[in-house]
């Protein structure tokens, strides 16, 4: 009797990134300003051009607008030019943000969010591991992100998290790589070593020194003058990362809360003023809790005051509920109870943040039988 031991099929993992994306979300709201230089900037509030670059788009970068130089000289590089100088609106990023990681989350069978504007999926499954299955996955990803939030995206897609990732800064702007595992050594040999995921300008300057320059002659490089040079750990892994070596699985990160915060359009010191946009953030969080099966027990109200200093207010609620109306009416509560035991404090932002999650699980919570007489 032979016994038939099931294969796994070929891992496949792809990585999503989206370009430029805060300069990207502020071309979407500025339609008048597509093609022209764009810079999100973090202002510091001290004059109106003091901060740092942020993000730029590739019109700005054109003219060497980087991320992390000075606004002064930003504008300085872009003087007689028309373009745009935004002020970095992170509440407005997090919602595009939202929006296109749960597209993202329909296609695979792990999903990892590494930042705000990249993910990665495990799709070996969904493919039973083929690449070229993948690769009109990947196409599929990049479609319907562009259609329904108009925001273009950088696919890479590779044996593992490591070459998808370099897969798809290779694929920038707006593009897709894929690279098979019998095509790895080849993608990786003439790659400057600044280009290997983990190697930055100081350890690069150092390989240089002892004449590696290319990802291809680190590779070829002796693992213990590597681990010599920069310890056991760090050694290991850039002889293996040169190799396109990378074993460790996706793991899903359980999400620990989920929050918005929204700037006040009038100061106040008035609870009953707060439903409105609690409402509003509430409702993002519904959607949000809903795509990912999930319910809370902690609601956190969040004020920050006319002198930018941040105050919370938490409670736990007995049941697990799945929907904004009570966490509106905690938060709600939470206020009046921080604004009668602080007389002078004025709101200028608020957030609401839900956290203590748990899957559902097919359980419905207490207020789900409640009906429409809630109040």
């Amino acid at each position: 009797m032979t016994i038939m031991i099931p294969t796994q099929p070929q891992r496949i993992i792809i990585a999503v990134d989206m370009d430029y994306f805060y300069a990207q979300c502020e071309e979407l709201r500025n339609p008048s300003y597509a093609g022209k230089p764009i810079v999100v900037g973090m202002y510091s509030g001290r004059t109106d051009i003091s901060g740092a670059v942020a993000t730029s788009n590739y019109p700005a970068r054109n003219h060497g607008v980087k991320s992390g130089i000075p606004l002064a000289r930003a504008r300085s590089l872009l003087n007689g030019l028309d373009s745009l100088f935004a002020k970095a609106d992170f509440d407005y990023y997090e919602k595009v943000s939202s929006d296109i990681m749960n597209i993202i989350k329909e296609y695979s069978n792990v999903f990892l969010q590494a930042s705000i504007d990249e993910a990665f999926i495990d799709v070996s499954r969904r493919t039973e591991g083929s690449f070229s299955n993948a690769e009109r996955l990947g196409n599929e990803i990049k479609q319907r992100i562009f259609r329904e939030t108009k925001i273009i995206c950088s696919v890479g897609i590779g044996p593992n998290r490591l070459i998808a990732k370099m897969a798809c800064d290779a694929a920038k702007p707006g593009g897709l790589k894929l690279v098979r595992p019998e095509e790895v050594q080849s993608f990786l040999s003439d790659k400057p070593v600044d280009a290997l995921y983990g190697v930055g300008s100081k350890t690069a300057a150092r390989l240089r020194e002892i004449g590696v320059s290319k990802i291809g002659e680190l590779a070829n490089t002796p693992l213990q003058t590597l681990q010599t040079e920069f310890g056991p750990k760090l050694g290991l892994y850039f002889s293996l990362a040169s190799k396109g070596i990378d074993d460790e699985p996706l793991v899903e990160h359980a999400r620990e809360q989920i929050g918005r915060m929204v700037t006040l359009k009038e100061n106040t010191r008035d609870p009953a003023a707060l439903v409105e946009p609690l409402t509003r953030m509430a409702e993002d969080i519904s959607r949000e809790l809903t795509a990912n099966n999930l319910a809370y027990k902690t609601v956190t109200f969040v004020l920050v005051d006319t002198d930018l200093k941040q105050h919370t207010r938490s409670r736990t609620l007995k049941v697990a509920e799945t929907d904004g109306i009570s966490a509106v009416s905690v938060a709600k509560a939470l206020a009046e109870e921080f604004f009668g035991s602080n007389g002078d404090v004025v709101a200028r932002r608020i957030g609401l943040t839900v956290s203590s999650l748990v899957n559902q699980g097919g359980q419905k919570p207490l207020t789900a039988y409640l009906g429409a007489d809630r109040p």
